[in-house]
């Protein structure tokens, strides 16, 4: 099983912050450029601002979808518990607790509040992927699919 790009964006919270930040970059830019009339601000400036934001929104939203892609591929299923689910307006954090090789371990995951997260409820049993490398390193699988 494999995870959707959408649902990637759509569930991990960070991931759809950098998504937004992109236009919110160019836009912001192209308006300083066409509403100073005092032509203090010209188009090469605003590109020398747009360029490297873009870019480290950009790397950083790929960093978050090639991590995820990552953890379904060379990461662990293990059974785990649901600890806690904190959603505050519409982002949040689901914590949850699994064994691994030999020890408890407590994760946690930021998210986007959508119908996967809200379904979630403390004490449910889920499959989380994890980083053998890092055990803390971890997600619920049933979010991104």
């Amino acid at each position: 099983m494999k995870p959707r790009l959408g649902s990637i964006v759509w569930t991990d919270w960070p991931a759809l912050v950098c998504l937004m930040c992109l236009p919110v970059i160019w836009l912001i830019s192209a308006q300083l450029v066409l509403f100073r009339h005092d032509g203090s601000f010209t188009a090469r400036e605003a590109l020398m601002i747009a360029l490297p934001l873009s870019l480290v929104a950009g790397g950083l939203l790929a960093w978050r979808i090639v991590r995820i892609h990552r953890l379904f591929s060379r990461g662990q299923v293990v059974r785990a518990q649901i600890t806690r689910v904190e959603v505050a307006m519409d982002r949040g954090r689901v914590e949850f607790a699994y064994d691994f090789a030999g020890h408890r371990v407590s994760s946690w995951t930021r998210v986007h509040k959508n119908k996967q997260v809200e379904a979630l409820a403390v004490n449910q049993e889920v499959e989380v992927l994890v980083d053998t490398a890092n055990p803390l390193n971890a997600i619920v699988r049933d979010l991104y699919v």
